[in-house]
């Protein structure tokens, strides 16, 4: 299963994020869909 790793960013994310996604998920669904 791919690993999504968003590192932190002090406004949008500050602690970053992990998210796991299903096998031809585009990035930005995966993203959108962990929002």
């Amino acid at each position: 299963m791919p690993k999504l790793i968003f590192l932190p960013h002090e406004v949008i994310c500050p602690d970053g994020a992990e998210i796991n996604s299903e096998p031809g998920v585009s990035v930005l669904n995966a993203a959108l869909a962990n929002n």
